[in-house]
């Protein structure tokens, strides 16, 4: 809907179309494999260098869903099913509807707002927060220092996300 905005009806089927036809595409498991190990192995270099927290931003809740089970092949101690274990977790919402592999990173908002307090905390070891659209605007978590964009953004959506990284966390 956000890519489609101001768009007339006819225009933003195409675009959902097209949208659809580079989800799949992005989503392969094979990318979505090299993704994972690409990313545990900067992050692992980023955190040895300077501690702090990365957001992932994913082109489709499926392929969030995907990409955390990729990590926690690699890195089986950074998932953890309950809200206040683990290093990465999804932050997404969803329906009783959405495939059953989906249902443990979907959350009500007051369990969204326990993970944002989790986040925001530099000594608390949630450092991975794995997301669609969740978390680019108004979200402030001054640890945050990594962003991992892997979906097409412009404008104003862009600059946002680049905000959340876009500042100075201990001197």
């Amino acid at each position: 809907e956000e890519v489609t905005e101001g768009e007339e009806v006819e225009r933003k089927e195409h675009l959902k179309t097209q949208w659809a036809r580079l989800e799949a595409v992005v989503g392969t498991k094979a990318r979505i494999t090299l993704i994972a190990r690409d990313l545990v192995k900067h992050f692992e270099n980023r955190l040895a260098a300077l501690d702090g927290k990365a957001m992932v931003v994913c082109m489709s809740r499926r392929i969030c869903v995907e990409l955390y089970h990729e990590i926690a092949k690699l890195r089986p101690a950074w998932a953890a099913e309950a809200d206040g274990e683990g290093r990465m977790k999804i932050v997404m919402t969803g329906s009783a509807t959405d495939p059953l592999d989906w249902q443990p990173h979907i959350r009500n908002k007051l369990r969204r707002e326990a993970l944002a307090q989790r986040f925001r905390d530099p000594g608390n070891p949630f450092q991975i927060a794995i997301v669609r659209d969740m978390w680019l605007t108004g979200f402030d978590a001054p640890s945050l220092h990594t962003l991992y964009v892997d979906k097409p953004m412009r404008g104003h959506g862009l600059m946002q996300a680049i905000a959340r990284v876009n500042r100075v966390f201990k001197d």
